[in-house]
């Protein structure tokens, strides 16, 4: 394995072994989402651009980073927890969310972002445990 490979999963373990371990101490279910301001704004085939999150971890809010770009006229995606190395993530865009999906040491992750405006709502799924979270597009 490369040692920027090991860099990736101890970044995605971080992340994610935080938010699992305290979603487990919760002693309700979340639901999904919350619907944004206004409805929800398509995303563009290409959403390139710097999304600032915040995500929802019991303990605490977890800043993270998500760069999109254009790569050969498709979106590719890099997702950065607050701490930890940006790692390549799968980017889907269908109508008002934008899917990226990963993988990290309990098994694949998914965050799923709705956007109005240049504000962010989303949800984040993990080894069975979810959340919510919000964010900012950068201009």
């Amino acid at each position: 394995m490369k040692a920027s490979s090991i860099v990736h999963a101890l970044a995605a373990s971080a992340l994610l072994t935080i938010a699992a371990s305290g979603a487990e101490a919760q002693s309700t279910t979340q639901s999904s989402a919350p619907a944004p301001a206004s409805a929800p704004t398509p995303w563009a085939a290409l959403p390139a651009g710097t999304y600032k999150l915040e995500i929802q971890l019991p303990e605490r809010p977890l800043p993270a980073t998500v760069v999109v770009r254009d790569s050969s006229g498709a979106p590719a995606a890099t997702f950065e927890p607050e701490g930890d190395p940006a790692q390549p993530v799968k980017i889907t865009v269908k109508g008002a969310e934008l899917t990226l999906n990963g993988e990290a040491p309990k098994g694949p992750f998914e965050i799923v972002l709705l956007r109005a405006g240049d504000q962010i709502t989303g949800r984040w799924s993990y080894a069975g445990d979810t959340g919510k979270l919000t964010g900012k597009a950068e201009k």
